[in-house]
């Protein structure tokens, strides 16, 4: 274990989950009602243009996710649920490389029946297959787990 941190578990990572999840849906709807407003039209669910707004839609969640885990240290999900992500070997900031690597591979965590990201239960780390490959950890950033010590370091 990284000094001062606890690993973020299966349930907390899946509820972060849930809700990036919803925020995806809700800027998918709104995409969609926005797109209706605009031609006046329901477009057809296989249509061409359906599939042109859940592609644009999936690039731009995938592209924020990047920008999030690294500037921000996780998604909307992730910091509602007192979680951030950190560099495996050193507990600091992930870098914008490492991002990509887990957002990319987030694919292998699920694919095989969500077995890469059940691995969470076992793992001692609590880590997911996306977080081995881009050398990642989903820690809790609560302060109630923190020391005296460190709480008065932070304040400074």
């Amino acid at each position: 274990m990284i000094a001062g941190y606890q690993y973020a578990g299966l349930w907390r990572r899946a509820g972060a989950m849930l809700i990036d999840i919803s925020l995806v849906a809700v800027v998918f709807s709104c995409l969609l009602l926005g797109w209706i407003a605009l031609t006046g039209e329901m477009p057809d669910w296989g249509s061409r243009r359906v599939n042109i707004l859940i592609a644009g839609t999936a690039f731009i969640m995938i592209i924020l996710m990047i920008v999030l885990d690294s500037l921000l240290q996780g998604t909307p999900g992730l910091q509602l649920m007192d979680c951030r992500i950190v560099d495996a070997s050193t507990g600091r900031r992930i870098n914008i490389g490492q991002s990509v690597r887990r957002s990319m591979s987030v694919l292998l965590s699920i694919l095989p029946g969500l077995v890469g990201l059940v691995w969470i239960s076992w793992d001692r780390r609590g880590q997911a297959f996306h977080d081995k490959l881009a050398g990642t950890l989903v820690v809790r950033n609560d302060d109630a787990l923190k020391s005296l010590t460190e709480l008065s370091r932070e304040s400074r």
